[in-house]
């Protein structure tokens, strides 16, 4: 039995494995810097994560992985690959060496050295946690940036808390030398969570570039150490602030763009003194496609999928408009998925023109949304609205005449259009369809009628 990599089990699991890899990477350098010792609790806490990542070892070996888009489920591919990439790290951060020389850890200093020593081969997890991160987000549906964030910021924290423990151990490993900053400090006997705090105090301001010299090095060792953090640090500052300011940037990325666009055209319409009232019916046409649509047409985005893939695709998100029209409800399978690629997705404001009178018929509009109403040039004259799940235009079309009438949007709508082209591409493809077509309009054939007696083709 495999596991899949997307299942609910392995995401929760891989949560789990996050939390636990920034305990193990916060904890281990903690003990290493500041403890001196091999406490009992501490190292409980050790092992019974040691357990845990052994177990992660063994779901690894049953974990599906992919390959060029492909999910892979063979358990012989499944071993091999993962001894190839990851077993090795996992292995030698969750083999606990440090038991060959806990049995002199209590009466041997060195001994103790050895033992935390070695535990930090533990710190090789965060290579786990950055696998666990691109694998959701290759698995996320929704915006990666937030991911990518806290990418970001779990480096930031880790590195600053080891260059904290670091900049401790420094001094202790010299046995806190007379004129070492923890002497000139008095930190040499203070509790564990004082020295911690006034270390990550110093590594911030140091890496920030702040730098208030309030605690400076003293000894050659301690200049060469904060001669590096201040390099990492200008170096990484920029590269950190560059990173958030651009995920923050990209988290919703279509929306940018989208309104960019949109304000490059409303810039434009005012450099060409177009009037103000034109010019806000523009931008309310804009924020109505990004309220509905996020601005995004489903035919153009999904153009670069396989036909079938998008043929599926459109039965999702226009599942409703398959029920609602009388052409699709009598339609044969192959007919609907001919028309489902065919069709152009349009939205219209309130008073724009769906069809207009005098224009020769060319489309075939299928309103989804919204009303709109019939009239005609001869006295303003209405002659009734239409709602979604309607369709019109078709006898112009059909009889090759000119519109006698025109359609307003009364509201916002949103329709689908089918251009003669193809229409024509698919009843010489699908000869039945002039059939579906012919029944569907009979049912209209009263409304259709009642147009004609007023003199409106539509």
């Amino acid at each position: 039995m495999v596991l899949k990599e997307h299942s609910q089990f392995r995401v929760i699991w891989d949560l789990t494995m996050v939390v636990l890899i920034l305990v193990t990477c916060a904890l281990v350098p903690y003990q290493l810097a500041f403890q001196h010792e091999v406490d009992v609790l501490g190292s409980i806490v050790i092992y019974c994560l040691d357990f845990v990542f052994l177990a992660d070892i063994v779901l690894n070996f049953r974990t599906t992985y992919r390959q060029h888009g492909t999910e892979i489920e063979d358990r012989v591919m499944i071993r091999r690959h993962y001894l190839r990439t990851m077993f090795p790290i996992d292995l030698l951060a969750t083999v606990p060496l440090d038991l060959l020389f806990l049995p002199w850890a209590s009466s041997d200093t060195a001994a103790v050295s050895v033992v935390l020593l070695f535990r930090m081969l533990r710190l090789l997890r965060v290579v786990r946690l950055f696998v666990i991160f691109s694998r959701w987000m290759r698995q996320s549906s929704t915006n990666t940036g937030l991911l990518r964030i806290a990418r970001l910021t779990t480096i930031i924290v880790l590195l600053i808390h080891w260059i904290s423990c670091a900049w401790f151990l420094v001094p202790f490993m010299e046995q806190f030398p007379a004129d070492s900053w923890v002497a000139a400090q008095s930190l040499e006997t203070a509790p564990a969570g004082t020295q911690y705090v006034r270390s990550l105090y110093w590594t911030v301001v140091t890496m920030t570039t702040v730098g208030y010299g309030d605690i400076t090095p003293a000894r050659n060792v301690e200049y060469v150490f904060a001669i590096l953090v201040i390099l990492a640090g200008a170096s990484l500052y920029a590269y950190i602030i560059g990173n958030i300011a651009s995920l923050l940037s990209n988290l919703d990325a279509a929306k940018v763009a989208f309104w960019n666009r949109a304000d490059a055209v409303n810039q434009y319409l005012r450099s060409r003194q177009v009037p103000n009232a034109l010019n806000e019916h523009i931008r309310g046409y804009y924020e109505y496609l990004w309220a509905r649509h996020h601005g995004l047409a489903d035919k153009d985005m999904f153009v670069e999928l396989p036909e079938s893939v998008r043929i599926d695709l459109l039965h999702h998100l226009t599942g409703d408009l398959l029920k609602d029209f009388e052409l699709f409800r009598e339609a044969p399978q192959e007919i609907r998925n001919a028309l489902l690629l065919a069709l152009e997705p349009r939205a219209f404001a309130p008073g724009d023109y769906l069809l207009r009178e005098g224009e020769l018929g060319a489309e075939i509009f299928f309103l989804s949304r919204g009303t709109g109403e019939i009239r005609s040039n001869r006295g303003g004259q209405s002659h009734g609205i239409v709602t979604a799940g309607d369709y019109f235009g078709d006898l112009s079309m059909l009889l090759g005449e000119r519109r006698t009438g025109s359609v307003i949007a009364t509201s916002y709508c949103d329709t689908f259009v089918l251009t003669r082209e193809d229409f024509d591409r698919i009843r010489s493809t699908h000869p039945e369809f002039r059939d579906v077509f012919i029944q569907s309009a009979s049912l209209r054939a009263g409304r259709s009628a009642d147009l004609l007696l007023d003199d409106v083709l539509l």
